[in-house]
């Protein structure tokens, strides 16, 4: 017969035969060698546990006190400095993490975890550990409950199988949720829960686990708060694509699942949207005043926090080394580092740590309800949730979380890889959240306008009535669509007149508005800042133009025209090289002055929603761009970050063709003197550059290299053929590209080439640019499909219907040779028979 070599189930299957070893000391021999040093750790832990299994724990303050000793010979005897330098590597701990695990000691864990019946369901039957009545038997298995807890998740983290085993571990996880509803255990079941959550390889559904919804009804404020994280791994997309950098990976992991089959994220986010009153508990939470630390005196939030820290130290006898090594500490804390900032802290100052946390702990709720509220709002519910938060209030609440932010840079300088000048504090992270939630609500939102006050209500109505001629694309393919959004418009307008918005003189907007400004231009918050402002813009509405017109009153365009002229940061744009997103140099191989990557882009893009289908806008920025020197300069930063800029060479060839189309109206007449005109504005009005950004713009990309990021220079390319297809000059558009030398193909006023590195490596020859734009359009076809959100915003970004964007794709990918509009009309024909070949299906397959 084989020998039974793990300890554990050697000590449980003597409890039914009655033969083998009871205690440690007649395991064989032969086991034991295996562990030197290490056995009398782990003997009596495996002991007292399957004692306490089967007879229960007959002095409860015993096992406590040895699974205690046993969780802190697996946490790292080290000092806090050498913690938070990441030097914790314990071999030793590791080695006893695996010795339990391997000789059964995480069966014994779990046995015993589930051995704990909650409140709800106590009987007078015997499971497992005798828990009659609320009495201290139930405070003493709640207090080995939660010990066993943090012990196995400390076992996960120091041994990998351990972690494995425990994620596929269905009836752990569901005693986890089941425990939430007990206070003492809420916080250690959460961390758990959020371990085995990212140990899985896929997501668990959370309508699986019974009365979950009942029990985070039942949670107060404080306590549901801890749960957040949890929620918000469980809503996340991590499971829709295990490549989600192509756009052709992702297509062809979508052809190995059902078509309509719902992902567990969306399954998650519907359940969690269900949940009665979950989303108010969440955004009062997130945005609860008051808010703190804040005194009086100090004017940067670095100084808010070192008075904080001052105050805590002077109330209390015990210290740390340094100042700054507490600071770091809470820093550790807020960001939510793997080290347990309670372990590599002494003895006698871990409950005045604990007490110390607790603030920066509450603040990292904040950012975790935050975070699970913008995941809610990606979802398929985007618009309910939308529709909930307005009519909870998140305008003024978050408007009124967003006054208590200081803004102003701290003097002191520290060295980060993140940013030049990050200034970093606890509250850093909170408002890139908020910023992020702003982003979300606003997306495709009808409740946009939440975020103004009532005044600027009232002068955003004056701007409607003012310009209100100039709101509606007078495409003739668009007419349709613009008649249902203005209709529903009118229904959204009553809606919103019942709405809470902001208080005070200036709304959420403005106030963001004003901080985008005056923060440096290297500030990491600029990004989140534009990406709000955009988002706002980006959301159609019945007002149209007049909140573009709202925007720049406040100056925003005048300063996103300065950032871009005037930044000094010497940094590298991206340009094409070899198809994808490369780096400018000069010829002698020094950079190129101009915005970062991250700057540019979402200026650009802010710029470009404030001018579409704008001609007032245009006159404004053409006002800010008054001779060739300032054009010449503002032309080298959009050519030289030509991916980034693709959306606002989209609004400007838009903007330009839709308020020249053919009419005899007033604002036609306008339009048609003042484009061609304008030394800005008339630099686009050339069939040629067209071809050239058209060129440019294919040769930064291909099927392979198609991304979420960059797949806007594909549709920009597009918009590019559909104007000259509606232009009439579609095939002196394909005839001009496919005749062109790479030396015509270049773009830029003279001697812009030559600084921006714009050399014959920047572009493809024509016939590759024509075989990658009938690939890319392949792509396009079966990427995007009728009724997808996607498609959605193609519309109403360009205000061009769908079925024009179908109808130009077919024309161009006709394998009708002889068709002057097909793109294989001008390849040779052996590479027009080989591009005839190529399929989507067949490179996704």
């Amino acid at each position: 017969m084989k020998k039974i070599a793990n300890i554990s189930v050697q000590f449980l299957s003597s409890q039914y035969s009655g033969r083998g070893p009871c205690n440690i000391t007649q395991v064989h021999a032969e086991v034991l060698s295996r562990y030197p040093g290490l056995v009398s750790q782990v003997a009596p832990v495996m002991k007292i546990l399957q004692t306490c299994i089967y007879n229960g724990p007959p002095h409860p303050e015993d096992l406590t006190k040895l699974l205690d000793k046993f969780h802190g010979q697996l946490k790292p005897s080290v000092t806090l400095e050498a913690a938070l330098n990441e030097r914790t590597e314990n071999q030793q701990n590791d080695q006893l993490a695996i010795v339990f695990n391997k000789e059964g000691g995480m069966d014994l864990l779990i046995t015993l975890i589930l051995s704990y019946v909650p409140y709800d369901s106590l009987s007078k039957a015997k499971f497992g550990m005798e828990i009659i009545h609320r009495t201290r038997r139930n405070a003493d298995a709640m207090r080995i409950q939660k010990m066993c807890l943090v012990i196995l998740r400390q076992l996960s983290i120091l041994d990998p199988d351990c972690s494995l085993a425990l994620s596929t571990c269905d009836t752990l996880l569901a005693h986890c949720f089941r425990v939430l509803k007990s206070t003492t255990l809420t916080e250690t079941s959460c961390d758990l829960i959020e371990h085995l959550l990212l140990s899985r390889n896929d997501l668990v559904q959370l309508d699986g686990f019974k009365r979950l919804s009942d029990v985070l009804q039942q949670l107060d404020d404080e306590t549901l708060s801890q749960t957040y994280r949890v929620l918000s791994l469980a809503v996340s997309d991590v499971d829709e694509s295990e490549n989600r950098a192509s756009l052709l990976a992702q297509r062809r992991q979508k052809l190995n699942t059902r078509v309509n089959e719902m992902t567990v994220s969306s399954l998650n986010r519907d359940y969690v949207v269900a949940i009665p009153g979950l989303l108010g508990k969440v955004l009062n939470y997130a945005c609860s005043l008051p808010f703190v630390p804040r005194y009086p005196l100090p004017s940067t939030e670095n100084e808010q926090w070192m008075a904080w820290i001052d105050e805590n130290l002077s109330h209390n006898s015990h210290s740390f080394d340094t100042v700054g090594g507490f600071l770091q500490a809470v820093l550790e804390d807020v960001f939510r580092d793997e080290l347990e900032m309670s372990s590599q802290v002494n003895m006698d100052t871990e409950s005045y740590v604990a007490d110390a946390l607790e603030l920066p702990s509450q603040l990292t709720r904040r950012v975790d309800a935050l975070y699970l509220l913008s995941l809610l709002l990606t979802g398929s519910q985007r618009g309910k949730v939308q529709e909930i938060l307005a009519k909870l209030g998140i305008g003024p609440l978050l408007s009124a979380l967003f006054e208590q932010f200081l803004w102003k840079p701290s003097t002191t300088r520290h060295t980060t890889d993140h940013a030049n000048q990050c200034n970093c504090s606890p509250e850093m992270i909170l408002k890139i959240q908020l910023l992020r939630l702003v982003h979300n609500f606003c997306s495709h939102s009808s409740y946009k306008h939440v975020l103004l006050s009532y005044s600027e209500m009232d002068e955003l109505k004056q701007l409607y009535t003012e310009f209100e001629s100039s709101t509606v694309p007078n495409s003739a393919s668009n007419s349709s669509s613009s008649s249902a959004s203005t209709s529903s418009g009118v229904g959204v307008t009553t809606t919103l007149a019942s709405l809470p918005y902001c208080t005070g003189g200036s709304g959420l907007l403005s106030k963001i508005i004003r901080v985008l400004k005056n923060v440096p231009t290297s500030s990491i918050f600029r990004f989140w800042l534009c990406r709000a402002v955009e988002s706002w813009l980006r959301s159609s509405s019945h007002y149209g133009v007049a909140d573009q017109l709202f925007v720049i009153t406040r100056g925003l365009l005048q300063h996103i025209v300065h950032v871009l002229l005037e930044s000094e940061s010497a940094v590298e744009p991206s340009v094409v090289v070899g198809g994808v997103a490369g780096i400018a140099r000069n010829n002698n191989g020094s950079l190129v002055s101009g915005p970062p990557r991250e700057v540019a882009q979402s200026s650009f893009d802010l710029l470009g929603e404030m001018i579409r289908f704008n001609m007032e806008a245009c006159r404004q920025l053409d006002i800010l761009l008054p001779n060739e020197a300032k054009v010449s300069k503002y032309l080298e930063v959009v050519h030289g970050n030509l991916i980034d800029s693709n959306m606002f060479l989209r609004s400007v060839f838009l903007t330009m063709d839709h308020c020249m189309e053919g009419g005899t109206g007033g604002r036609f007449q306008q339009a048609a003197v003042f484009f061609p005109t304008s030394k800005f504005f008339s630099w686009f009005l050339h069939l040629r550059r067209r071809v050239c950004y058209l060129a440019l713009l294919v040769s930064s990309i291909s099927v392979d290299t198609l991304t979420l990021e960059n797949v806007s220079c594909l549709n920009t390319a597009l918009i590019i053929l559909m104007l000259a297809a509606r232009q009439g000059t579609l095939t002196n558009c394909l005839k001009m590209l496919a005749t062109a030398t790479i030396e015509q193909l270049r773009l830029g006023p003279a001697g812009i080439e030559d600084r921006l590195g714009a050399n014959k490596k920047r572009c493809l020859e024509p016939r590759h640019i024509l075989s990658s734009l009938f690939q890319l359009l392949r792509f396009w076809r079966v990427h995007y499909q009728p009724g997808d959100q996607s498609c959605i915003s193609l519309e109403k970004g360009s205000g061009i219907a769908f079925e024009e964007w179908i109808r130009t794709i077919d024309l161009l990918t006709s394998v009708d040779t002889t068709s002057p509009y097909s793109l294989l009309h001008y390849l040779p024909e052996d590479q027009s028979r080989i591009v005839q070949t190529w399929d989507i299906e067949m490179e996704c397959n």
